[in-house]
């Protein structure tokens, strides 16, 4: 039986006993040699595991009509990691840092973040299934079963992957996002296009109160438009200009801001994950 909650850094101790059948320690009594007890040929190789060392210890065996001499020969070994490396972590470890190229990229390309997002999350998802299919089944989880969890659910954010579309989206949103009381275009019951803001309306393709406070004071000798305040309407609208304008450019900057930070924050994170990770099961 191997214990295999480090797999694949684990190291397994495999035993082999020889013990007299018939003869108890009264008839018979085994002992190693004390020099070079036991020998391995120089070629042999195992595929998954490296030898470590091998301990020649005594024992005995204990039955109803008396004690048996036996022997025993621990073999102390280390599995292989080159394989896991090169099919398992390394490609994984690929796909997260490619995941962080979206903090790269300008918060408008849309399609390009969200592709990358997603293929990236995919690629995951499969090499995970892939990697499972070929592990032993056993009841307890085991150090690679971590290390895909974590890496598909980012400390189980659905990865480091998935964790960078949902700040893309917050990005994104924070980006387009309208304050409240911006001038939007609009058409009236007589057909004309005009643009509203609060309760005003202006003609379309004439700045708004929003823009400039001159057009306001043009408006007022326009047919059928009556601006509400007069000059003190004016400069209510163009101080609330100002402020609408500086929220969104606040937003615009925060937006930067998030992916400015994400660059820093997902690299360390995952580096101090690897950090626990490797030491708690190599150590």
């Amino acid at each position: 039986m191997m214990e295999l909650s480090k797999f694949p850094l684990d190291s397994q101790v495999c035993t082999m006993e020889i013990a007299s059948f018939s003869k108890t320690m009264k008839e018979l009594n085994l002992s190693w040699k004390s020099d070079a007890p036991i020998k391995m040929y120089k070629n042999m190789r195992m595929p998954q595991f490296e030898m470590e060392e091998i301990v020649p210890t005594t024992c005995q065996e204990s039955f109803q009509i008396g004690n048996y001499s036996c022997l025993v020969a621990e073999f102390h070994m280390r599995r292989a990691i080159g394989f896991h490396l090169v099919q398992s972590y390394l490609p994984t470890t690929l796909i997260v840092v490619i995941s962080w190229v979206s903090f790269w990229m300008d918060v408008d390309s849309v399609p390009g973040r969200t592709t990358l997002g997603v293929t990236t999350l995919l690629t995951v998802s499969s090499k995970s299934s892939g990697i499972q299919a070929g592990l032993p089944q056993v009841s307890y989880v085991k150090a690679i079963d971590v290390w895909m969890e974590l890496v598909q659910q980012h400390l189980h954010l659905q990865a480091f992957v998935f964790s960078a579309l949902l700040e893309f989206t917050l990005v994104n949103y924070l980006w387009r996002r309208r304050p409240m009381g911006e001038t939007r275009a609009s058409t009236g019951s007589n057909g004309n296009c005009i643009r509203s803001s609060h309760s005003q309306k202006f003609p379309c393709g004439t700045p708004s109160p929003n823009e400039s406070k001159t057009v306001v004071a043009s408006l007022a000798n326009s047919p059928g438009l009556t601006p509400v305040g007069g000059a003190d309407a004016a400069g209510e609208q163009g101080s609330m200009s100002q402020v609408m304008r500086a929220f969104k450019q606040t937003n615009k900057i925060r937006a930067r801001q998030i992916d400015e930070y994400c660059r820093g924050i997902f690299p360390l994170f995952f580096g101090l994950f690897n950090i626990f990770y490797w030491c708690y099961y190599l150590l």
